[in-house]
Formats: C-alpha cells, sequence, structure tokens
C-alpha cells in the first residue's frame, strides 16, 4: 500500500455544527497523507455549511436540499470522491491521529474487504462503545463490548457489522453503494452483509481508534425504522432456505415487537410499517434476485459469526433476558446445522 494513497473521508451532518470543530481538527491531525475531505450536508438549518466553509477551507461540500439520510448522503459523496480509498464518518467523532494509518494497514491482510475501528466513548475514553458489532440470526444488533473497560491486549477481530468502514473506492462502487432505501438504522449492517457475500471480511483494528459522542435513543422513530429495515435487511440478504428456517422465531420476535410497540408508544407506526414492506416488495425483490445472482460464498460461511443470543442496546427486560435470548438461542442451536 503506498504511503501517498489519497483517501477520501466523508462526512454526513445534518444540524451538527456544534461537532464539526472537533471532527475536522482530528481529521487535520491525521499521520496518513494525502486525505481529502468532503462533508455532505443533509439540509441542514444551523450555519454548519457556512460555518465550515469559513473555518476549514479545505473541506468540500456537498449540499443536499433535504435530508436524505446517511446511506444516501455518502453516496453522494464517494461518486465525487476522488480517493482510492473511502472512509464515512458521522459528525460527532473524533480520530486519534494515527487511526486512518492503521486502518490503512490491516485492510491490505489477505481477504479484507473492509476495516473497522475500535470506538471509545468521547467523554469517558477508558469505555468502549463498540468492538464491531454482534448479531443475531434474525438481524438484532449490539454494539460488541459495549460499557466495558478499554482493553490494551484487544486483537483483530472479525465482524459481522461495522458501522464505520474502510475499504476501496472500487469495492465500494462494485457494490453499488448504500442501499438509498435504508432511511436509516441498518443501512451500515446492510452494506456489512453484501461486503461478507463476496467472500470478504470484516476486520476491527483495535490500533485504530475513534471516540464517539453517543447518545443512545428510545424514540418511536428509532424503533420503527429500525425494524422496518431489519425486515427488509433479512429478505435481501439470506437465501429461501435460511429464510424458511428462521421464519417460526422471525414470527416469535414479531409478536415480541408488537408487544414492546404497545407499551413504548409506537404500536400504530410497527403495524404500518408491514404494510410499507407489502407496498415495497417489488423493489425488495428486484434487488434480492442481484444479490443472491452475485453472491459468492453460501448462507454457511455468513452465519458463522451470528448469535442465537438476543441483546438490544440500552434495553433491560426480564421476558427478554430470561425468555426471549434463551428461547432463540436454543432454536439457533437447532437449525444452523442445516443451513
Amino acid at each position: 500500500m503506498p504511503r501517498s494513497a489519497l483517501v477520501s473521508v466523508i462526512v454526513v451532518n445534518w444540524n451538527g455544527r456544534e461537532h464539526l470543530e472537533d471532527c475536522f481538527t482530528s481529521l487535520l491531525l491525521q499521520t496518513h497523507s494525502p486525505l481529502e475531505i468532503l462533508m455532505v450536508d443533509n439540509g441542514s438549518v444551523d450555519g454548519s455549511v457556512e460555518y465550515v466553509k469559513e473555518r476549514f477551507p479545505q473541506v468540500k461540500t456537498i449540499e443536499n436540499a433535504s435530508n436524505l439520510g446517511f446511506g444516501a448522503a455518502v453516496n453522494a459523496g464517494y461518486k465525487r470522491a476522488e480517493g482510492e480509498y473511502l472512509l464515512f464518518l458521522n459528525n460527532d467523532l473524533y480520530l486519534k491521529e494515527t487511526c486512518i494509518e492503521e486502518m490503512l494497514k490491516l485492510l491490505h491482510t489477505q481477504g479484507c474487504g473492509a476495516v473497522v475501528p475500535k470506538i471509545l466513548l468521547f467523554n469517558e475514553r477508558d469505555t468502549i462503545n463498540s468492538f464491531g458489532n454482534v448479531i443475531n440470526f434474525l438481524g438484532l444488533a449490539c454494539p460488541k463490548y459495549i460499557w466495558e473497560k478499554d482493553r490494551q491486549d484487544m486483537e483483530v477481530e472479525e465482524t459481522s457489522c461495522g458501522g464505520i468502514f474502510l475499504l476501496r473506492k472500487d469495492f465500494m462502487e462494485s457494490l453499488k453503494g448504500f442501499d438509498e432505501d435504508f432511511f436509516m438504522y441498518h443501512e451500515d449492517h446492510d452494506l456489512s452483509w453484501r461486503i461478507r457475500l463476496q467472500g470478504k471480511r470484516l476486520l476491527v483494528d483495535p490500533r485504530a481508534v475513534i471516540y464517539h459522542k453517543y447518545q443512545f435513543s428510545k424514540s418511536p422513530g428509532k424503533f420503527y425504522y429500525s425494524e422496518k429495515n431489519r425486515l427488509q435487511l433479512l429478505f435481501k440478504n439470506y437465501s429461501l432456505k435460511t429464510l424458511l428456517l428462521i421464519s417460526p422465531a422471525l414470527i416469535i420476535v414479531e409478536l415480541a415487537e408488537i408487544c414492546f410497540s404497545l407499551t413504548s408508544g409506537w404500536f400504530w407506526k410497527k403495524i404500518g410499517s408491514y404494510d410499507e414492506m407489502l407496498s415495497s416488495l417489488p423493489g425488495i425483490r428486484a434487488k434480492r434476485k442481484i444479490i443472491q445472482q452475485e453472491r459468492k460464498v453460501s448462507d454457511r460461511e455468513i452465519v458463522k459469526i451470528f448469535t442465537g443470543e438476543l441483546k438490544i442496546s440500552g434495553v433491560n427486560n426480564f421476558l427478554l433476558d430470561r425468555v426471549l435470548s434463551p428461547l432463540l438461542s436454543c432454536y439457533w442451536k437447532l437449525i444452523r446445522g442445516l443451513i
């Protein structure tokens, strides 16, 4: 990997002016050079664009008229990017000086498709926000090692999903970027899955460190988008055989989700999401056909690092922990060998 390789960093922003000083300052302090920094703004009204043009004139700005979501914003950015490599970020991140340099080194490991950094909390820098993600076989994700203390002896691990990637631009182009139908939530999981379907690994690098101003949201909107997109994720990327095998567990979890939505204030959004899924089926089927035709590995390879245990970040529930999660774990042990 030539030390002079251009890395294009795409920062997605929506009314995040308060975070931009930290984010762009950390990028300008990176030990790797050269960098191309692009900010894709999703219709901010807080003066973000004007601030960046004045404070960071070396940053290229792309202005969307409205909030298109993270995936669509990254797609707009990478199509304008000139670098051989791409790194895409949210605006509330601060990168350690050697972060990009370390990620580039690992990316050239045999079979590696993308590199994911270790993410620590911005205000508690000895505490892990994520080290990749733990993925349940039904698509539910939880940041790995979240809230645990950081350790210096951590080693490179393979992960099913990473929210932040460094990858080659030509690989991103071959994947056709993010699925823009995922307005928010699971767009990173979907791209991770498609990377792995091409026979490539996602590796988490403990030497590449990013600090995150993490805030967990329990808003009805988050649960609605997350759950709707999770179903689309499964229907697009699993084989028909695997979908049939997981269907009993999927039905049980959907019933549990409906009960949860009743107590959490988003019941009608949950019910409405099924109608939206039905209306989206032609598009989902079209994308599914392409994915299944172009895949290079079987589901047996994909699910090898999935789990039956069910954890939802920020949700503590007796029935979830003592009933549903053990039930799913047992069912996963039963069917995993059949996939």
